[in-house]
């Protein structure tokens, strides 16, 4: 299963902590804050335990190096959960080592579960394109790659589609993220956008939204609202 986060934190996404809690039960957790760009991973550690302990998770192992997801340690494990930060940096980690294809292994694992929030969530959609720092400005979502990654293909779990996090945050700046949907769309990408407070479950054959606001999708020259229904819908 995964848990695809537009962004979000606290009780705005208490469900989908509920939902990935319920999945791991009292079993071990790894921790992914490998985007993270604005000082020590230890930070990063607190904030996540703060988070997550309210719902009853305490065996948590934070990866500070990519080459530490190894299919050996992932057998040991039941759920992860990646952060967010700059989505360049995190895939580009990813992709210099075995991780990048031993997270797409669990991910097809039944029995586990990966919760991703902003950056995190980026890495699953088809391309992370929809991320990148342009003369829009959108602050919520403006990534700048300067870790020189050339292949922004990630790891392609939601069908045939991108992702766009942190949808529509600011209110002012929705008319440069139409700006931005467009600019995605006219370079051949399907896109499902996903607001902060909402997640995009992958469940097997399900994928449905989970949280206060429904994820938009764009495709074919056509959009549509994706709510919260436990069916196919895509």
């Amino acid at each position: 299963m995964l848990i695809l986060n537009g962004g979000g934190s606290g009780e705005k996404i208490r469900e989908s902590y509920k939902l990935f809690a319920s999945v791991v039960g009292k079993k071990k957790v790894l921790y992914i804050p490998l985007a993270w760009i604005d000082g020590p991973y230890e930070k990063c550690i607190d904030w996540f335990e703060n988070e997550i302990k309210p719902y009853g998770i305490t065996n948590i192992e934070m990866i500070t190096d990519a080459k530490q997801l190894t299919k050996q340690k992932l057998e040991n494990v039941k759920g992860i959960f990646i952060g967010g930060g700059n989505t360049f940096k995190l895939l580009k980690m990813l992709k210099e080592t075995c991780a990048f294809e031993n997270l797409k292994q669990f991910a097809l694992r039944k029995d586990g579960v990966i919760m991703g929030g902003s950056a995190g969530t980026l890495i699953f959609g088809k391309k992370i394109d929809a991320c990148e720092k342009d003369e829009l400005v959108i602050k919520s979502c403006d990534d700048v790659n300067d870790v020189g990654l050339k292949d922004t293909t990630g790891l392609g779990l939601v069908g045939d589609y991108s992702l766009f996090v942190h949808y529509q945050k600011i209110e002012e700046q929705n008319p440069a993220t139409a700006k931005r949907v467009e600019k995605m769309l006219k370079k051949g990408l399907k896109l499902i956008c996903i607001p902060s407070e909402s997640s995009l479950i992958v469940d097997e054959d399900k994928l449905y939204v989970l949280g206060e606001k429904p994820a938009e999708v764009f495709e074919n020259g056509e959009r549509h609202l994706l709510g919260a229904m436990r069916e196919p819908q895509l």
